[in-house]
């Protein structure tokens, strides 16, 4: 084979295929680099210039680094043919299959990475429908990518959906075999399809037939999991077949890495031989952004998440915690807001203050032109610009920096502050765009500033004009990361940028 597609794509070597197509390892002769070529195989001229259009804009839409991206499209002798960056790897098909199964606490880590691009997929308004073990490509590269959004949806362009049967039938939602309304719990149907078969080595319904296969995701329960261990719980609970009773992103997430966490210190195996294993660091489920009462709020997760609110108001939550944690952290790391000669407690305001503050926190309205609510008792400190909230014990700190930066491309900014080093033992965890009004993104990573302590840090970028910007950072301990969560989420989500 060494056809030339478009002028430029000469076709190498046949590495998939699948209902809806064949994906060919090819290299671009124009700009001298190896990329996939999807070709489309449905034999309806028309149908394969809306199924290809519709998987490179559900594609291009989406910026994160565990989703595929799209080149180009080239139609070409009454073929359609999509063009892809080349993941050098196996998918994760291939590896259950030449591999066997993989250990609960390693498919809780792949669900993690999964589970971020999936979110951003959904944040971008884009579902895509077709999540299985054979469209999860693990790169030589440590990266973990989903690809093949040919049954992709864009939610606010198209309604309705392609056929099921299109998909995979053991991964396909209920809701969609039923023809129902279906959105982000099928998605995630079929990630708790897919890591099912990850853990298990074989299908959560497993029949003889297609369509017995079919009838049992309708109205059997799952085959007993015999190998996922702590992971059997949301694994059913993600298959159960009514979509309002499965647990949402950010639970999904929460239960992932609490698998995660159970394992710590023990090593990752790797899922395929010759292939970079996934991070062991955990992935957090990211908290809204709120920049101003005004502007939208933002719930991202391991990539960037949006529900969109034209006026967003602080929720009061079933229980946040409001004190430091009651014993230290292994990795202790000192007064986290340093110790500065004008430490001193917040001054709550009374007057303007928002309802339905979490119990036991107070508003403030700080000098430098900001407002939050923070734990009663929490102190203040100033370092230049920077100022810093921390708990009485110094476990945990929020700083907040009114920034020049320019924002047209937040990602970039903190891309650039990655590049630019200066943190030994550093792991990036996840970075990813804040859908807000003028912008944002933000950046979750873990290091080490001396042998006997890791950080936990998440740093967010939110816009406030075309030139200005606040930049926030939360740090912990690393072992009081997950306890100290619900105080990251509430410090974040009733920030305001103008008092």
């Amino acid at each position: 084979m060494n056809e030339l597609v478009g002028g430029r794509y000469r076709l190498l070597e046949l590495i998939g295929s699948g209902g809806m197509g064949r994906v060919w390892r090819a290299q671009d002769e124009l700009l001298q680099r190896v990329v996939a070529v999807k070709e489309i195989t449905v034999p309806s001229s028309a149908l394969l210039a809306t199924q290809t259009m519709r998987e490179a804009r559900a594609a291009a839409r989406l910026d994160h680094p565990g989703v595929i991206t799209v080149y180009d499209v080239v139609w070409q002798q009454e073929h359609s043919w999509l063009v892809m960056e080349y993941v050098a790897g196996r998918s994760l098909q291939e590896a259950i299959r030449q591999d066997g199964p993989l250990p609960p606490a390693d498919a809780a880590r792949l669900g993690l990475r999964v589970l971020s691009a999936l979110r951003s997929a959904h944040a971008a308004g884009v579902l895509h429908r077709d999540v299985k073990p054979g469209n999860v490509l693990l790169g030589t590269d440590g990266r973990v990518v989903l690809t093949d959004f040919g049954l992709a949806i864009i939610g606010d362009r198209e309604s309705g959906g392609p056929d099921p049967r299109l998909g995979s039938p053991h991964y396909v939602a209920p809701e969609r075999l039923r023809s129902q309304p279906a959105g982000v719990p099928a998605d995630l149907w079929s990630l708790g399809a897919t890591l099912y078969t990850a853990v298990e080595g074989r299908v959560p319904f497993a029949r003889d037939e297609v369509e017995a296969s079919l009838h049992a995701v309708l109205h059997d329960d799952p085959d007993p999991p015999r190998r996922a261990g702590p992971l059997t719980g949301l694994l059913l609970a993600l298959l159960d077949k009514n979509p309002d009773r499965r647990p949402d992103a950010a639970r999904t997430a929460a239960r992932l890495e609490t698998v995660v966490g159970e394992a710590a210190g023990t090593a990752f195996a790797p899922v395929a031989r010759g292939i970079a294993t996934v991070t062991r660091r955990r992935r957090r489920p990211r908290a809204a952004v709120v920049a101003g009462l005004s502007l939208a709020l933002v719930i991202t997760g391991g990539g960037a998440y949006a529900a969109r609110s034209q006026r967003a108001e602080p929720t009061r939550p079933a229980a946040v915690e409001s004190s430091a944690p009651a014993t230290a952290p292994a990795d202790q790391a000192g007064d986290l807001c340093g110790i500065g000669a004008d430490r001193q407690s917040v001054a709550a305001a009374t007057s303007r203050v928002p309802a339905g503050l979490p119990p036991g926190w107070i508003w403030s309205r700080d000098p430098a032109g900001f407002a939050l609510a923070v734990p009663a008792g929490w102190q203040r400190s100033t370092n230049g610009n920077d100022v810093c909230f921390g708990d009485p014990a110094g476990r945990r700190a929020f700083e907040v920096t009114q920034s020049p930066v320019r924002t047209q491309q937040p990602l970039a900014y903190w891309q650039a502050r990655e590049k630019a080093g200066g943190r030994p033992g550093y792991q990036r965890i996840s970075m990813g765009v804040l859908l807000l009004r003028r912008g944002g993104a933000d950046w979750e990573y873990t290091w080490r500033p001396d042998s006997d302590t890791t950080l936990h840090e998440r740093r967010i970028l939110v816009a406030t004009s075309d030139d200005q910007s606040y930049l926030l950072r939360w740090t912990t301990a690393a072992p009081d990361w997950a306890r100290a969560m619900p105080v990251q989420k509430q410090l974040v989500n009733l920030f305001a940028s103008a008092r």
